[in-house]
């Protein structure tokens, strides 16, 4: 019989808008074709019916109001969601005989401080980074909210019989600062959706079709940058980075994929440089033909304590259809990724350019599309937190056991 999995988090479940909510979709679907019965509690803006048939999911979506990472007044609407929450899990829980329940990330973490004082089945809690952290770039919040929210945070974590993280650094980190016990920390890394994100699925035309449409020379070096742009981002690195190739060469081209609140100061600062193409938001689904048609992936994320902490989907996504990559010198991505010839690690903005000079002729890499697809996969990432949760009920069905003993 299946095991029954309650999912919640504040973000949409579908359409899916980037690399975070694809792997809620994937996992979610690798734990339903193996064992589990899962209903998803989340935002949702598609018609439930169609999407439960096709998926084999039970939706019970809970969206009070819009919540994407574009709206207005965010972290407000994400604490307002965690509270309203509380009541809708509640009331779900109650009505329904789960069997585990799978929080992703801090916001609806906060619902289960008050449910989980009348519900005795395990919870597992999924972080893929820590919001505090990255709140700390962005001057507008001040520091004692954002220490507070910190603390809450790491803290949180305890009330979960397992705490799942993406890197070894998380896990040291949530044991140090939020006093969290070793063995309840399991790290699954993180990973990519590779019947999408897979070179031999695109289309052998891709590459001349997609530069004539934007007037971009076959011949030419094309470097690619592509995702939400936070404050922490790199909103002045990008153009000077762009500026500094194109202005002393003439056979590098960019093409800039994004949306967020830094892009339009990016698309603004480039705007008149003809060897620049912005372009918003695109269809996830159809990044990987970017990608493909692009010589060079960048990462300009700046060093700091949040992204030392974390592996960038982004550098995953490029290297999984055999990309090179450069990006700033982030802890965990050298622990992982630091010994690979397609990945350039740079200390500062003139090494940075120097390494995307230096990916000129290098072409695409098989061993970095390999790589990806032996250890970066969400089924991977589904295998290793189903099997876990698994471990998790038969050790609590043996205690259920000894109890009425």
């Amino acid at each position: 019989m299946k095991k029954k999995l309650l999912f919640c988090t504040h973000e949409q479940f579908w359409p899916l808008t980037g690399g975070c909510t694809a792997g809620n979709f994937n996992i979610m679907k690798y734990l339903s074709m193996h064992g589990f019965d899962v209903t998803i509690a989340t935002p949702l803006y598609i018609t439930k019916d169609k999407f439960e048939k096709e998926h084999n999911f039970t939706m019970r979506p809970f969206s009070p109001f819009y919540m994407h990472r574009k709206v207005r007044f965010r972290m407000l609407k994400y604490f307002a969601y965690s509270i309203l929450s509380i009541f809708n899990l509640f009331i779900l829980l109650r009505k329904n005989n789960y069997d585990v329940v799978y929080v992703n990330n801090s916001i609806i973490a906060f619902s289960f401080l008050f449910i989980k004082l009348f519900i005795k089945i395990p919870l597992v809690l999924r972080y893929t980074d820590f919001l505090s952290g990255f709140l700390y770039e962005d001057k507008k919040y001040p520091r004692f909210i954002v220490n507070i929210l910190k603390y809450y945070e790491y803290r949180v974590a305890k009330i979960f019989d397992r705490v799942y993280v993406i890197t070894e650094k998380m896990k040291n980190e949530l044991h140090k600062v939020g006093k969290i016990e070793l063995k309840k920390i399991v790290v699954t890394l993180d990973g990519i959706d590779d019947t999408i994100f897979n070179k031999d699925k695109i289309p052998e035309n891709n590459r001349i079709e997609l530069r004539e449409r934007l007037n971009i020379p076959l011949n030419a070096t094309l470097v690619m940058c592509h995702g939400t742009i936070e404050p922490h981002h790199g909103e002045y690195i990008i153009p000077e980075i762009v500026e500094n190739i194109t202005h002393s060469t003439n056979d590098f081209y960019f093409i800039l994929i994004g949306v967020g609140k830094g892009y339009q100061t990016i698309k603004n600062a480039l705007k008149n440089n003809e060897k620049v193409r912005t372009l918003d938001f695109i269809d996830y689904h159809n990044i990987p033909k970017y990608i493909d048609t692009s010589d060079i992936g960048i990462i300009p994320y700046q060093k700091n304590h949040s992204m030392d902490l974390v592996l960038t989907l982004k550098l995953l996504e490029y290297l999984s259809m055999g990309t090179p990559c450069v990006l700033f010198d982030l802890a965990s991505v050298r622990r992982v990724f630091g010994k690979y010839n397609f990945v350039k690690i740079s200390n500062g903005m003139k090494e940075f350019t120097n390494n995307i000079f230096s990916l000129k002729d290098f072409g695409k890499s098989d061993d970095a599309a390999d790589l990806i697809e032996k250890r970066f996969t969400w089924e991977k990432v589904g295998e290793t937190i189903a099997n876990d949760i698994a471990f998790l009920l038969n050790l609590k069905g043996k205690e259920d056991d000894e109890r009425s003993c």
